[in-house]
């Protein structure tokens, strides 16, 4: 059983109500999958619950130095604390053999915010955002399709997999791989202040983050297919079917 149910954390801003309306539609959905797997006594081979890298929050500092594995800690801030509550939501049915994929930023063809995040560096508008050195933690979503199955059939102990690409990637340089596969030169480079000025604390999802690895998939075993952003992007460029 696979459970990703959620709001998009990205549409709307994030006001008091839109904040109880993205933990209620994760937690709220996670604790009555398992309420009814129990009240139906099924129990599944395998649970993957979702959960994102946004766990591990921002660097207040932005010096962005230090590299996140499945161990490094949760913050007091809201994204990280929206994933806090997923995880608890699925992990206190101990019963169960679930395990948490936090997930990074998915890259498709169709659906998700590659094509937002592709739309002025094709316009040839703004490539670099702020400093550019704030991280992107991206999968293809290929591969997580593969980590999902690889997690449903190898037996592990552990219960938490971050499911990122191995390359770290910093904002400038996806700006930089998808100006050259595009053939573009963006005019300009975009300062912070519009985002915080209209998004707020969510502009965190832009101007911050944390780079974070999966040691967790790699010491079961798992290997990438798409493991470098250049790659990732060429991919799904050319691919003629939705990815």
């Amino acid at each position: 059983m696979v459970n990703l149910a959620g709001e998009s954390i990205g549409k709307g801003r994030w006001t008091a109500a839109r904040k109880q309306k993205l933990i209620q539609s994760r937690v709220e959905t996670t604790e009555r999958l398992y309420e009814y797997l129990i009240a139906h006594k099924l129990h599944p081979h395998s649970i993957i619950s979702g959960s994102a890298v946004g766990y591990y929050g921002i660097d207040s500092q932005q010096q962005w130095q230090h590299v996140c594995a499945e161990d490094s800690p949760s913050q007091d801030i809201f994204m990280s604390q929206l994933c806090q509550k997923w995880e608890y939501s699925a992990l206190k049915f101990s019963q169960f053999n679930t395990k948490i994929i936090r997930l990074g930023v998915v890259f498709a063809k169709q659906g998700g915010i590659l094509p937002q995040m592709l739309l002025p560096i094709k316009l040839s508008l703004a490539a670099k955002i702020a400093s550019g050195q704030q991280p992107v933690a991206w999968v293809h979503i290929h591969d997580v399709l593969r980590a999902i199955e690889f997690l449903m059939r190898t037996p592990t102990q552990k219960r938490l997999f971050n499911v990122v690409a191995p390359e770290l990637t910093s904002q400038a340089q996806f700006a930089q791989h998808a100006a050259q596969l595009f053939n573009k030169r963006p005019y300009f480079n975009a300062p912070a202040w519009p985002f915080h000025m209209l998004m707020g604390e969510q502009a965190q999802l832009i101007l911050n983050g944390q780079f974070v690895t999966p040691k967790n998939l790699h010491d079961a075993g798992f290997l990438f297919h798409f493991q470098s952003l250049q790659h990732a992007l060429s991919n799904l460029k050319h691919s003629k079917r939705p990815a």
